[in-house]
């Protein structure tokens, strides 16, 4: 007669009624998978090694808190055959064989449909196999090995022992991977649950870790081991440095191979994406002193390069255009909003494309600005209005600019006014100065009229303003008011090189008032129409625009 035990002190009801389920649950992944799909037959495998886990872990559980105690027990004064009983309960090893056909499986993924189909016939076979033994040996643990308990432990013990038993299969199914597995991605999630018997990350040794995260692109390391836990942080950093070891080189290093062998095309299209590292190093201000996107515009990345090495005439205006069209815009909105800080040489010569709007956005966005070539461009001297960073520069090139005219200066001298008194300054085009036609009755050399707006006294305008060089060269609308305006307010003081050629309207007492002015200025720097002469002058040199394919303009070659 079978012995009637109650469920408060029956060890076995709980574990084996989720074991019971997790069968049913084998038996009807069974039932619904295809085994041609890929992703039906890689959740089988998933599901069965998740499910075959716990019922390792159970039988780990039943070894350590119900066998171990219960054999200690028997020792102590016990027939034979309740001893040969306990020892042959666990005596066959059920799952490590079922654990290797499940990991096998996954070869089969890559395969063509037979294969997987054969596969699954020696699943399902193996499957009942299982079924026909494990579930006597279920029963044989009810109504066999729970007498035994109930017959050497008191009742309070056996609620104790359920109670462990309950707790640790509760804790046990917390730990395993089954929730941990789906997180990761599915090229890492095969590998972990083929390679490995137990299931559980924390049980993952080091070197396994890494061993496994070799296999994996960089990508998936560092979207899915990157984020799991500290463990994985680890393994997969060890496993990134070792693939790049120029990430081992000090910055310095890197920022000199940066500088000296790559171009800012190399830097934003390859480098940038490398690593944080190399963001980092690519944000330097040593690389991106001198820009030129115009040479960009036509295929040549070396800012270095010289422009006459680069004609315009060798490329087609059509197609330069339209390259100018996609990179100074971007210039603008994309590159120097986070580099422009660093820009210290400007080159804009020869641009097609570029006007006064977008010219006054560029330079705003580069504070450190101290050498500017815009030549040969369209601009007008609106481009300068509230120009906040004019007192930074010293060296301007506007050779070619024959829109430019005296407004240049008065809009020079109006940013600095500003610039002194205030930093933050919205760039409109809403300035206006009105220039006295009674002025020209007057001596130039001794008294201008200048409007409000852009009154400075010589002192303060000396300090803050050090321009070194001065490119007018073609542009002849300027006159003897702009460049005494920038006599009288102490803006050619620190000159050491000024081109007037082609500048007609420039006279020679405003010449030697400059030279007079100018103090580091030898005569041998200066350029000027040929048409002037001038016994202060004598060793100055002539106009450089005689007979030039450039298209600067020259009063002997326009007629």
């Amino acid at each position: 007669m079978v012995t009637i035990v109650f469920d408060e002190v029956n060890v076995f009801t709980f574990p084996h009624s989720r074991i019971k389920k997790l069968m049913n649950c084998c038996t009807s992944k069974f039932g619904h998978t295809d085994f041609t799909s890929l992703n039906d037959f890689e959740e089988l495998l998933i599901g069965l090694q998740c499910i075959f886990t716990e019922f390792m872990a159970h039988e780990q559980i039943e070894n350590h808190l119900v066998m171990k105690k219960l054999r200690k027990k028997l020792k102590q004064n016990s027939p034979m055959d309740d001893t040969e009983l306990i020892c042959n309960c666990h005596k066959v090893d059920r799952f490590t064989p079922l654990m290797a056909l499940f990991r096998d499986g996954y070869a089969f993924i890559r395969r063509g449909n037979a294969d997987r189909m054969s596969y699954g016939v020696r699943l399902h076979k193996a499957m009942i196999t299982f079924y026909n033994d494990f579930v006597p040996h279920m029963n044989e643990e009810e109504n066999g090995i729970q007498p035994l308990l109930s017959k050497y432990f008191t009742d309070i013990e056996l609620k104790m022992m359920r109670t462990q038993v309950i707790k640790m299969t509760l804790k046990k199914r917390e730990d395993s991977t089954v929730n941990i597995v789906y997180r990761i991605e599915r090229p890492l999630k095969i590998y972990v649950l083929s390679y490995e018997r137990i299931l559980s990350i924390d049980s993952l040794p080091n070197n396994i870790l890494q061993f496994i995260m070799n296999y994996l692109p960089d990508r998936q390391i560092k979207q899915s081991c990157l984020r799991v836990n500290k463990q994985w942080n680890q393994c997969a950093s060890k496993v990134l440095k070792h693939r790049s070891p120029i990430s081992q080189l000090p910055d310095e290093i890197v920022l000199r191979i940066f500088k000296l062998y790559l171009n800012p095309y190399d830097l934003f299209h390859s480098c940038i994406r490398v690593s944080k590292q190399w963001k980092y190093i690519i944000k330097d201000k040593t690389i991106w002193k001198t820009i030129n996107p115009i040479n960009w515009a036509r295929g040549q990345w070396n800012s270095s390069l010289p422009l006459e090495e680069i004609p315009v005439d060798q490329y087609k205006n059509h197609s330069l255009t339209m390259n100018e069209n996609r990179i100074i815009p971007g210039l603008a909105n994309y590159l120097l909003p986070d580099y422009g800080h660093s820009i210290e040489n400007l080159i804009l010569y020869g641009s097609l494309t570029i006007n006064d709007n977008i010219a006054r956005k560029i330079f705003d966005l580069c504070p450190n600005l101290k050498y500017l070539n815009i030549g040969m461009t369209k601009l007008t001297p609106k481009s300068f209005i509230h120009f906040r960073w004019i007192n930074s520069l010293e060296s301007l090139i506007l050779e070619g600019c024959e829109l430019m005219d005296d407004y240049l200066f008065i809009n020079i001298i109006s940013s600095l006014i500003l610039s002194k008194d205030s930093q933050l300054i919205t760039i409109e085009d809403k300035q206006h100065c009105s220039i006295e036609n009674s002025s020209s009755q007057l001596n130039r050399l001794t008294r201008f009229a200048i409007c409000e707006k852009c009154s400075i006294s010589y002192e303060k305008n000396s300090k803050i303003f050090q321009l070194k060089i001065l490119n007018l060269s073609g542009c002849y609308q300027i006159t003897d008011y702009g460049l005494n305006l920038l006599i009288r307010n102490g803006l050619t003081e620190y000159l050491t090189y000024i081109d007037l050629s082609g500048c007609i309207r420039i006279t020679a007492d405003c010449l030697s008032s400059l030279v007079s002015s100018s103090r580091n200025l030898p005569s041998e720097n200066i350029y000027f129409c040929d048409n002037l002469s001038s016994c202060l002058l004598s060793t100055a040199n002539c106009c450089r625009n005689v007979e030039n394919n450039s298209g600067r303009y020259c009063c002997r070659s326009h007629n």
